[in-house]
């Protein structure tokens, strides 16, 4: 009997352990997607760059990056050790800083220039510039160039020498462009970041080889572009194009050119409605519109013409989530994002 009952018993233990596995073994949440808006530029590195991370002793949160033509390790503890630096070695640099206030001298800068005769990459993040140095020769090996945060507010005219330049992002007030700036002929990607431009900047439609293109303003700055040059068909070979924290209402006809065009960023404009130019685009898959001051009458019947399908990033606009429901109802191809979505 003893036997039995013992039997029983842990029947019923094993049956409940099992019952309470099966309930707590539920259908896992949906995945939330995460909302990705970036204009800057980023170049993949491979496993086979050669990468020094050195850090200043006067200060850990400096450092300076190098890469030399035989990858060679080299150790560069301070700006000082710049004088016994053989720049005719180095493929790579790059100076950041997390510390606000720090400057670049521009003695170095002159000197990087007219002794990195194999320099193919150089970037300055967050060290203050005086000026940038003028390019006295035609430079035929630097490929890219990235400056951010440097209070630069102009480029000289003789930037045009980085004649091999592929690659330039510049996160800094800029008022303008030289007007020769078009001369960068083999150009194939520029972020323009954090400009004081009150217009969209002519120049750049001479360079037709851009396959990706951003330009921002300053968030806080009454400096906007107010309205894109009708002249895109100029630019044939964009895949990203973007103009954000600017006052665009209206996207120029021939934007309908730009048959290769996969990205579009119009976030923190004013566009009350979605432009039809855009709308009729097939080839766009990526679309962030992000805070815009849009018009939920107008808004909703111009996204009825969207020819596309992708991603579609509504954050901030002010719509209810009724009304979101109801966009991503009628665009059953393109996956809308908005606030509050996995509430």
């Amino acid at each position: 009997m003893n036997k039995y009952f013992l039997v029983f018993a842990f029947s019923v233990v094993t049956f409940s352990v099992f019952a309470q596995k099966k309930k707590t073994k539920q259908i896992p949440p949906p995945i939330k997607k995460e909302i990705i808006i970036s204009t800057e530029i980023q170049e993949p590195k491979t496993q086979n760059e050669l990468e020094y991370n050195i850090v200043m002793p006067e200060n850990a949160a400096t450092q300076i990056t190098a890469k030399k033509i035989n990858g060679k390790d080299i150790q560069i503890k301070s700006l000082k050790e710049f004088e016994n630096i053989h720049f005719s070695e180095l493929k790579e640099l790059r100076f950041s800083t997390m510390v606000s206030g720090k400057y670049l001298d521009n003695t170095i800068l002159d000197k990087i220039f007219n002794e990195g005769t194999q320099l193919e990459v150089l970037e300055i993040d967050n060290f203050a510039i005086e000026s940038f140095p003028e390019i006295k020769i035609p430079n035929r090996i630097l490929k890219k160039l990235m400056l951010e945060k440097n209070n630069l507010k102009v480029l000289p005219s003789s930037l045009s020498n980085l004649v091999a330049l592929e690659n330039f992002s510049s996160g800094n007030p800029l008022e303008n462009l030289p007007e020769n700036f078009s001369q960068l002929k083999n150009l194939k990607e520029l972020g323009l970041h954090y400009t004081e431009f009150s217009e969209f900047p002519k120049s750049i439609f001479g360079l037709n080889k851009l396959t990706v293109l951003y330009v921002s303003g300053n968030y806080g700055s009454s400096n906007k572009i107010k309205e894109i040059p009708d002249l895109l068909d100029q630019l044939p070979n964009l895949t990203e194009f973007g103009v954000t924290n600017a006052s665009l209402s209206s996207v120029p006809k021939s934007f309908s050119t730009l048959k290769k065009i996969e990205k579009v960023d119009f976030s923190y404009n004013q566009f009350a409605d979605f432009p039809e130019v855009l709308a009729l685009s097939s080839d766009v898959q990526y679309v962030p519109f992000a805070n815009n001051p849009l018009n939920w009458g107008k808004f909703f019947a111009s996204i009825k013409k969207i020819k596309w399908s992708g991603l579609f990033f509504l954050n901030e606009t002010g719509f209810s989530k009724k009304q979101y429901e109801e966009i991503q109802k009628i665009l059953s191809k393109i996956d809308v994002y908005y606030d509050g979505m996995n509430d």
